[in-house]
């Protein structure tokens, strides 16, 4: 009686410990199994799972077959070349199995195509462009739309969110992508915005859009943590039921976030507001953790509460519904990606478990984790530090190492510069006199900054040395290095330790002056 009477007593505490809602609703805490990840996956950011698939973007999507154990290794599929016309692409996906590429301009409100994929279950069904079906929606009008997906409503239209650039109080739109016509839908929400620019910015940017296969729709917010469904009734917007309630305010600096996934019975919340430490957040930051799923009927009402063991920034579901993904795409001290899949399948048999034990062991889990993906990587290389390794890629997309030069009795000079940097290009003759004379003594690596379609465009010769592109326009080389602009030029001797980090060449010509003649260097570095 006395363990009956203390099971009750725990199950009403936990069941009324929840942040958002009153209602009484099942706790569970969750063990995860971290999935492996191939490490040619690690610093590429997971976005969306289709399928088996889980496509990762870095300006392109890769994609690898994805289970409770492995995300294998990815394949370039959906690749920004002038061939195809992809750039900034938006995934989304039917009840048919067919997958829709929205392709966005860099800049500007003009989209470009609509592509459909047809049962695109396979990665070699993705890769065969002969079956895509593209759309052209350049005259479509001009639309401001960022939103991280789109809803596909028929074999004709599609929902975004976004407004015609000519009026922008509206939150969502219509693309008939047939007949390229934009219908704007009405829906602008009172609630105090400085300006339409400023409030049509912070319900778009980021925000994510789901819906149950039945004429209900979920939009969740990208900036706070604000989130309803509706649906859509000719061009009137229905709220139906607020699940996530936040005011904006001018200039806000969010500390709570939310992520979601859905399918056609649930929608689950995943509610941020920790950093990686597991520790809650006083102030903005950019990178916001969460191990608390929320989940919800379709007509908003909270059905479970799941406690994950370990802390994650996006959420993803299998196609079965049994598995769910927590994932942690990039932060600042854990830059390699990890996920862990829960099963989900029978949460009625889970044990419940006291709420002090699921702090405990998502501390701990943490805690693990930063020790495993590198803790301190937050601390900037600084001379006489070690040099930390990276993976780059040449032209023909190759693999390198920036330590592959180490051992061989050669300083290695790593130079971080991009193609739009006057500078940087202006240097390059005194560079390439200078190598042609010390290359028994010295190895040269350019770490190009610039995003992959357009440093691929540069002619292939122009310099003797080595060219490499990390694929991520060199985002954690310029943080692990403390990178503050460029060219920046770094000498390392010939067991790593790091000498020198001049920038600009008048700084790196004064550096080589310590393994040279001065002379010597003025010669070659003639740019006075």
């Amino acid at each position: 009686m006395k363990k009956f009477f203390f099971t009750f007593l725990i199950s009403i505490l936990l069941c009324s410990c929840s942040e958002h809602g009153s209602s009484v609703v099942e706790e569970y805490f969750l063990r995860g199994q971290e999935v492996k990840i191939d490490s040619a996956n690690k610093n590429i950011g997971p976005k969306f799972l289709f399928g088996e698939i889980l496509y990762a973007w870095d300006m392109n999507y890769h994609g690898g077959k994805l289970t409770k154990n492995e995300w294998q290794k990815v394949d370039d599929l959906l690749v920004a070349d002038e061939h195809n016309e992809l750039g900034l692409m938006v995934l989304s996906q039917d009840s048919n199995g067919d997958l829709f590429v929205l392709n966005r301009p860099w800049m500007g409100d003009k989209l470009h195509s609509l592509i459909k994929i047809p049962h695109a279950d396979s990665i070699a069904a993705v890769k065969d462009q002969r079956k895509w079906e593209k759309y052209d929606l350049k005259q479509v009008p001009g639309i401001l739309t960022m939103g991280s997906n789109f809803k596909i409503l028929s074999d004709s239209t599609i929902l975004v969110a976004g407004a015609v650039s000519s009026d922008l109080r509206h939150v969502f739109s219509i693309i008939d992508f047939k007949s390229q016509k934009l219908i704007p839908l009405d829906y602008w929400p009172e609630d105090g915005a400085p300006t339409d620019r400023d409030k049509n910015m912070r319900y778009e940017k980021d925000c994510v859009l789901l819906g149950n296969g039945k004429g209900k729709y979920l939009y969740q917010n990208g900036f706070i943590p604000l989130a309803f469904t509706f649906n859509i009734e000719g061009t009137i917007v229905n709220i139906q039921n607020q699940l996530y309630s936040s005011k904006f305010i001018k200039d806000v600096k969010p500390t709570e976030k939310l992520a979601s996934c859905a399918n056609n019975d649930r929608i689950y919340m995943l509610y941020r507001n920790a950093n990686s430490q597991g520790g809650k957040t006083k102030e903005y930051v950019p990178w916001i953790f969460g191990n608390t799923v929320e989940v919800f009927d379709w007509d908003g009402v909270k059905q479970q509460v799941i406690h994950l063991d370990n802390y994650g920034q996006n959420i993803m579901l299998s196609e079965d519904g049994k598995t769910l993904y927590l994932i942690s795409d990039y932060s600042e001290d854990i830059p390699d990606c990890y996920i862990y899949s829960y099963d989900i399948s029978d949460l009625a048999n889970h044990p419940m478990i006291d709420s002090t034990e699921i702090q405990k062991i998502c501390k701990s889990n943490a805690e693990k984790n930063l020790e495993k993906y590198g803790k301190n990587n937050n601390v900037s290389l600084k001379e006489d530090d070690k040099m930390v390794d990276f993976e780059l890629y040449d032209y023909n997309d190759k693999p390198h190492h920036l330590n592959e030069f180490l051992g061989k009795g050669k300083y290695t000079i790593l130079e971080v510069s991009g193609i739009g940097c006057g500078p940087c290009q202006a240097a390059k003759p005194y560079l390439e006199k200078f190598y042609k004379q010390y290359k028994d003594k010295f190895e040269m690596i350019t770490i190009s900054t610039d995003r992959v379609l357009e440093w691929k465009k540069k002619p292939v010769g122009e310099v003797s040395w080595h060219e490499w592109n990390d694929h991520i326009m060199a985002r954690d080389i310029i943080k692990k290095y403390d990178i503050k602009g460029i060219p920046t030029f770094i000498i390392i001797d010939p067991k790593g330790k790091i000498l020198s980090k001049s920038l600009n060449l008048k700084n790196f010509s004064e550096a080589l002056k310590k393994l040279l003649p001065a002379e010597e260097v003025d010669k070659v570095i003639d740019f006075k």
